[in-house]
């Protein structure tokens, strides 16, 4: 959507300012066009807000997001006594190179991360109820009052502690999303590959558990997870020999036969070509093996 936005995962937002305001009269929300995006938060009242043809109804314990370069402007009064937080922050570099953050990453089985796991972003949600109002208040009350601190170091503070904001109510949004038949599909089937990372499935094995057409799952998976079943599977495969080489005493040949390939050096040329170094090469970055 125009009005989303975007936020990469190797960014950091920079923050003009942060504060925040109680109307003693009622007034209407200026016409404005400001070059940084605007984040809102009402402790109590409501504001109603346009934007790119839509008016925004902002109520009590929300958050909403107001995006650089688009018209926002008021035709209702806000009411008196209205309190809400706000913070003005300047825009995240350009995204083109990276990928949209997905729910179906095979990240976690080997708690390590490459380079290319942050060409990631997210889209930040537009208006969102919050689910704890109490810790998001006192979680802005305090980077409101380290933004007017003496700290040589409060614009990195601010910057990162407005930044886990963030990521926190895009996770409270994204956790509200109800599962549709593709995405249970999806889950199925990881949990398959998860539970079989010794094994050399194909796809009829694939379709004969989940029970469903395989050109279908394939086509599914692959808009989902952004991998084929077999990149997917391939790369929690690796993912587990990587934390046998760091955390056992077993050689490659061990560590190939325990993921399900019989020959070391094919195991090999397919942990180099996800890692993107030999097994061999990846034994020497760990500090001690048990």
């Amino acid at each position: 959507m125009e009005s989303d936005i975007l936020l990469g995962l190797k960014d950091i937002v920079k923050i003009r300012i942060i504060d925040f305001c109680k109307a003693d009269k009622p007034f209407i929300h200026a016409d404005r066009l400001l070059d940084f995006n605007v984040f809102l938060y009402i402790v109590s009242g409501r504001m109603n807000i346009w934007e790119s043809g839509k008016e925004y109804v902002v109520g009590e314990k929300h958050a909403f997001f107001l995006k650089k370069g688009l018209r926002h402007f008021g035709t209702s009064e806000i009411p008196e006594g209205t309190m809400w937080y706000f913070i003005h922050f300047h825009d995240v570099q350009e995204v083109e190179n990276c990928r949209l953050l997905n729910n179906y990453s095979p990240l976690l089985m080997s708690g390590e991360y490459s380079e290319e796991d942050y060409n990631q972003y997210i889209s930040l949600p537009k208006l969102l109820k919050v689910n704890n109002p109490n810790l998001v208040e006192r979680k802005l009350n305090a980077l409101t009052q380290l933004s007017k601190s003496s700290d040589d170091l409060r614009i990195a503070f601010l910057s990162y502690g407005v930044m886990e904001l963030f990521f926190d109510l895009y996770s409270q949004e994204r956790g509200r999303l109800k599962l549709d038949k593709a995405d249970i599909a999806v889950r199925r089937i990881i949990l398959f590959l998860e539970n079989n990372i010794s094994k050399n499935l194909n796809s009829a094995d694939i379709s004969r558990h989940i029970g469903l057409n395989y050109n279908y799952i394939s086509g599914t998976f692959k808009k989902k997870t952004g991998l084929s079943i077999q990149e997917y599977h391939r790369k929690i495969r690796m993912n587990e020999a990587a934390a046998l080489l760091r955390n056992s005493n077993l050689n490659i040949s061990e560590v190939s036969d325990r993921v399900g390939f019989t020959d070391p050096l094919y195991f090999s040329h397919v942990f180099r070509k996800v890692m993107g170094y030999s097994p061999s090469e990846y034994m020497k970055q760990v500090y001690f093996r048990i």
